[in-house]
């Protein structure tokens, strides 16, 4: 292992994160309370970084950068950092989804749950079946047991996302959402990253 080259990165990643995350955090504290208010923060940070490398105006940070991101955006790891985030926007998109449905479709079952959890307005985990839950709602009546384990799946995600978004005072939904939108940000950047500094080819002529 190339030890400079991994103080390199350590110092990049270091910087980056360094200077992103109190950017946004400051700017949900006095802009925007709204996670989504952020939306494209990443996005100028990094078309600024991407200006400030062209025009060497940051030294040695900047050769460094310039550096890393060709090394491991351009090359072979990008493409799986690549498919990494595609797995996480995935991820993420599906628990907001099933958070929703927890607290739309399933909202009264998952009233009961977590009242019954917290052992609030007469409800007790330990009496949960007694409660006259409606259990699934799509495919309810089929006789297939398969489709049946999917529609069970489906309710016991949605009314666990959604209870234990209640319980963190929906701080789980904010930072969810928040990942979710990273994931795209973070795919089109990488993309960008990947055409800007792009190796040219050289053509030889006679």
């Amino acid at each position: 292992m190339d030890i400079a080259d991994l103080k390199e990165k350590l110092i990049i990643l270091g910087i980056t994160v360094g200077v992103f995350l109190p950017i946004r955090l400051v700017f949900t504290s006095l802009v925007s309370d709204n996670w989504l208010g952020s939306l494209g923060l990443m996005t100028i940070f990094a078309i600024l970084l991407v200006l400030l490398i062209k025009r060497k105006k940051l030294g040695k940070i900047g050769i460094m950068f310039e550096r890393q991101i060709r090394k491991t955006i351009v090359g072979k790891t990008g493409k799986y950092i690549i498919l990494f985030a595609l797995f996480f926007l995935f991820y993420f998109g599906t628990t907001l989804f099933f958070m929703d449905r927890g607290n739309t479709i399933y909202e009264e079952d998952k009233e009961i749950f977590y009242f019954a959890i917290i052992g609030e307005k007469g409800y007790d985990i330990d009496e949960i079946s007694t409660y006259g839950l409606n259990g699934p709602k799509i495919l309810k009546n089929t006789n297939y047991e398969n489709l049946q384990s999917i529609a069970n799946l489906d309710y016991v995600f949605s009314i666990a996302y959604a209870v234990m978004n209640d319980m963190s005072q929906e701080w789980i939904s904010h930072f969810v959402i928040l990942m979710f939108i990273e994931q795209i940000e973070l795919i089109g950047l990488l993309l960008f990253y990947r055409k800007t500094f792009k190796p040219v080819l050289k053509v030889q002529t006679n």
